[in-house]
């Protein structure tokens, strides 16, 4: 990710469809468990952390990322941040109760060793939410804009807490409701003449947020899709999230 991205995040994440939605999935992977020290590798703008803040007021929050940028946003919002790499956290053995991985692990290459590092630093019992872009064969312009790796399937996931032999409580697609149309986009984009509609920074996602009709929509689309996810998992979706547990 680079600095133009995430001045475009910071520009709309405090108020966006997609942001909101994601806050209230972690919230409800979050809640039961009741941590009392967090780790938001990626921390990006720290906006996570600050809604982590809300939710547990009395937790320890702890940031890092590997942008300077993302670093000095994180600390402006008042939240303690360092640079760091995720696949070499400067922390001691189980040090923390939860670990977020919020869209990280697409941009790094050796994703098994980002789980390894953060099951290293775990509590036992302790858990990694994980989200990350789903469904490989709507690669587009999009991901390579945001700087993405791959976008993962629910087996690639599975595999990989295996591999890490971490429990997994908790796995699902989401983003589902609105996926009919998302994939769509994406496929089109691939046409010479639509190729504008892949773009990261297209109108489609963040500009379409100033528009508080259209947004006000979405999220309430994209909240009721899930709060379902208490009674359901989708078969399908744009993202995927899986809780993962050291035993």
């Amino acid at each position: 990710m680079n600095d133009d991205l995430l001045n475009k995040f910071n520009e709309v994440e405090k108020f966006h469809w997609w942001w909101a939605g994601r806050q209230e999935l972690v919230k409800d992977l979050l809640t039961r468990q009741k941590p009392q020290k967090i780790l938001d590798i990626g921390c990006g703008t720290g906006e996570t952390l600050t809604f982590m803040k809300k939710i547990f007021p009395k937790a320890r929050l702890q940031g890092i990322d590997y942008l300077p940028e993302a670093v000095k946003y994180t600390r402006g919002r008042g939240h303690s941040a360092i640079r760091a790499d995720a696949l070499h956290l400067p922390f001691a053995d189980t040090s923390f109760d939860a670990v977020l991985l919020l869209d990280v692990i697409e941009h790094i290459k050796n994703d098994s060793g980002v789980i390894k590092e953060a099951k290293r630093i775990l509590k036992p019992g302790g858990v990694i939410v994980l989200t990350a872009p789903a469904l490989q064969f709507i690669w587009s312009a999009h991901d390579v804009g945001q700087g993405h790796e791959r976008r993962y399937t629910r087996h690639m996931l599975l595999r990989l807490a295996a591999k890490n032999k971490m429990a997994v409580p908790f796995i699902s697609y989401f983003n589902f409701l609105l996926s009919p149309v998302i994939i769509m986009i994406r496929l089109a984009s691939r046409l010479p003449f639509l190729s504008r509609l892949g773009q990261y920074d297209s109108r489609l996602n963040y500009q379409l947020a100033h528009k508080k009709p259209i947004n006000t929509l979405l999220k309430f689309i994209f909240l009721s899709e899930i709060k379902m996810l208490k009674l359901i998992r989708y078969p399908i979706g744009i993202s995927i999230v899986v809780k993962m547990q050291k035993t």
